[in-house]
């Protein structure tokens, strides 16, 4: 075995640890909506707000840093799937820490006021965020596994049409301010 393979295993673990965690999280709030169980939404967002110093950005970050050692004991600076996957973590790690992030504390804070019906439509903004975020980290785990290269117009034309798409559909009006959400309607 050589650190290759050890620096890629460790990569593929907190990407799952990672991954993981927040897909349980999306399933569970889709559960929840879908049976307007809105106190369970409300305590999945707040665990989610717990977690995302303590579990989501650490195992992102090592995600990130055991797939550099990979890309780096490989030699794979330049593949389109390396450069473009760089890219779409950074996409995704952003979403999570100027969207995700203030909308689940915000949502938190209200439910901590015992304002629940100002937590609402915070929990409707950030599941459709996370909607888009989920589909850009299936583009990514995509390209890890399809490894496509620049010549692969058709693979790459595919994976960006699915992101416009996702964003047109689940982003919608673009990512509002917390306090402009969060004002019930009149």
């Amino acid at each position: 075995m050589d650190f290759y393979s050890i620096f890629k295993f460790l990569h593929v673990m907190s990407a799952i640890a990672w991954l993981g965690g927040g897909l349980t999280f999306f399933a569970l709030a889709l559960m929840y909506g879908m049976r307007k169980d809105f106190a369970s939404l409300n305590s999945a967002v707040n665990h989610v707000a717990f977690l995302g110093p303590r579990w989501f950005v650490p195992t992102s970050l090592l995600t990130l840093m055991f797939g550099l050692m990979t890309t780096f004991l490989g030699n794979l600076w330049g593949d389109a799937w390396v450069v473009l996957g760089l890219f779409g973590f950074a996409g995704t790690f952003s979403t999570g820490l100027f969207a995700i992030k203030p909308l689940s504390e915000a949502i938190a804070a209200r439910n901590a006021e015992g304002r629940p019906d100002l937590a609402a439509p915070l929990g409707a903004r950030i599941m459709q965020i996370s909607k888009f975020d989920y589909v850009l980290m299936a583009l990514v785990i995509a390209l890890m596994v399809l490894k496509p290269t620049w010549g692969d117009v058709l693979v790459l034309a595919i994976m960006a049409t699915v992101l416009v798409l996702a964003a047109v559909v689940f982003l919608g009006t673009g990512f509002k301010p917390a306090d402009e959400q969060a004002t019930p309607a009149e």
